[in-house]
């Protein structure tokens, strides 16, 4: 995957986008629903595990298309919130996924970062990883940073 910014080239415009993140991710109930945990979120990029199981599979038993493609879009969408302003969030506006093998073993990690982060849009990146490290499936994304609905926070989403 390609790293284009370091931490240093961000401009991080929410110092407390690391609880905000966490709190989003939280009440987003289809991560949940998958099985998907996020494990960490510095400036410019996320990383998050699937737990593998029947119940994220298709019919030959490997992990479906449309779950791996969510998990790609998630990991962007946060990447791109770790550097959003505090009163905007973020939804995907277009994204292109490239599958190159099929998911077997226990997890798979999905890896984003944010190759350039705007004002209005965001361009991002995500590859999703089997445990022995070898590339599944590529993301390119771009997200939109909207304006939140007054006294919306994540912990009123449910």
């Amino acid at each position: 995957m390609r790293t284009v910014g370091t931490m240093s080239d961000y401009v991080i415009r929410d110092p407390d986008f690391e609880a905000r993140v966490r709190a989003s991710f939280d009440a987003q109930g289809a991560m949940a629903l998958m099985g998907i945990r996020l494990v960490s979120a510095v400036p410019g990029a996320i990383e998050m595990v699937l737990d593998i199981s029947e119940k994220v599979s298709q019919q030959q038993g490997f992990v479906h298309g449309g779950v791996v493609t969510a998990g790609l879009d998630s990991a962007c969408g946060f990447a791109a919130l770790t550097l959003a302003a505090p009163s905007v969030e973020v939804l995907t506006i277009e994204f292109k996924t490239s599958f190159f093998a099929p998911s077997k073993g226990q997890h798979l990690t999905f890896r984003s970062t944010v190759l350039k982060s705007g004002r209005r849009v965001s361009y991002c990146e995500a590859g999703a990883f089997s445990d022995d490290g070898r590339l599944i499936a590529k993301m390119s994304t771009s997200i939109a940073m909207v304006d939140m609905p007054d006294g919306w926070t994540p912990d009123k989403t449910k």
